[in-house]
């Protein structure tokens, strides 16, 4: 059989649409989150919120620039107040500054995200321990092709049972750790890094993709996709990586000049939590102020029905 050989051109064209095809194929549909209420934050001074937890139906959030808890009380209107719940005693641990980016519960206890220093810390009755005791996540996580730019480390964590988390790497590359502990939390037995930078979702210019929330409810983990507005499920399949599964945007909620900020070159959501009903968006403004009135620096959380 005579072989044939295709122009290089002609290649190139069948590889870029092979590709675009197979990106095509990640694609779900996207559903657009129309029942929604938008709330300001206020607090006793300004802060920069970064995670979301719930614990027992109470809203829980921490800030990168704050070594504290916060628990997120409704007022009248459209306010939520976020109230000082627990000040982190970060003598205990040798430590000036956490930067704070993810929460999560075990059981009864928190468990709070450092982004400074690679690692999680358990809040137990006032007691704060390193988790690990010593080393971290970053060294293995390097190695794989994580946290390979400063600034954008661990930016969440979830609990998913057996003394293991997930934590969400920010961008430049996004990924997903998934470590697991000994009984004590002292120890990491097992961890395994995914780098996780493709995205089935379009990107404004100047865009990366990231990962800044997760949140698991009812066995499905869910994921905040800060760079396209979009929240979707995180699915494992069959070789135990992590894939986009089902997405809803909330881009017109944030982009409506209500409640858009000045600066939107980048996403703002930070944390997330889910419950039978609604998801649940807390945004990092970064005291950058609202489109409409450049006095107000507050951030915003966004209560949205699933359905």
């Amino acid at each position: 059989m005579k072989k044939v050989c295709l122009p290089v051109m002609y290649q190139l064209f069948l590889t870029a649409l092979l590709i675009h095809v197979g990106y095509s194929s990640l694609a779900t549909e996207v559903n657009k989150l129309n029942d929604f209420q938008v709330y300001s934050i206020q607090s006793s001074y300004p802060i920069e919120p970064s995670g979301l937890t719930l614990k027992e139906g109470q809203l829980f959030t921490v800030c990168d620039d704050a070594n504290v808890i916060f628990k997120l009380n409704f007022l009248s209107g459209s306010i939520v107040e976020a109230e000082e719940h627990e000040k982190l005693d970060v003598t205990q641990i040798a430590a000036l500054a956490l930067d704070l980016e993810g929460i999560t519960m075990v059981d009864n206890d928190f468990f709070v995200a450092s982004e400074t220093h690679h690692k999680l810390v358990s809040v137990k009755e006032g007691q704060l321990k390193w988790v690990p005791d010593f080393g971290g996540v970053y060294a293995d996580a390097f190695k794989a092709g994580l946290f390979q730019i400063y600034n954008a480390g661990i930016e969440s964590v979830v609990y998913l049972g057996n003394q293991t988390f997930l934590l969400s790497v920010e961008r430049q590359p996004r990924g997903l750790i998934e470590v697991q502990f000994d009984e004590s939390f002292s120890q990491i037995v097992k961890q395994t890094n995914q780098v996780f930078d493709d995205s089935a979702h379009s990107l404004e210019s100047d865009r990366k993709p990231d990962l800044t929330g997760l949140f698991l409810h009812n066995g499905v983990i869910y994921a905040i996709h800060r760079n396209a507005y979009i929240i979707h499920e995180l699915l494992k399949d069959e070789k135990g990586l992590y894939r986009e599964g089902q997405s809803w945007s909330y881009e017109h909620i944030v982009k409506h000049p209500d409640n858009a900020f000045q600066d939107m070159q980048f996403g703002h959501a930070e944390g997330l939590a889910v419950d039978d009903d609604n998801f649940y968006l807390i945004f990092d403004n970064n005291k950058n102020p609202k489109l409409k009135n450049p006095n107000d620096i507050r951030p915003l959380l966004v209560i949205a029905k699933r359905k």
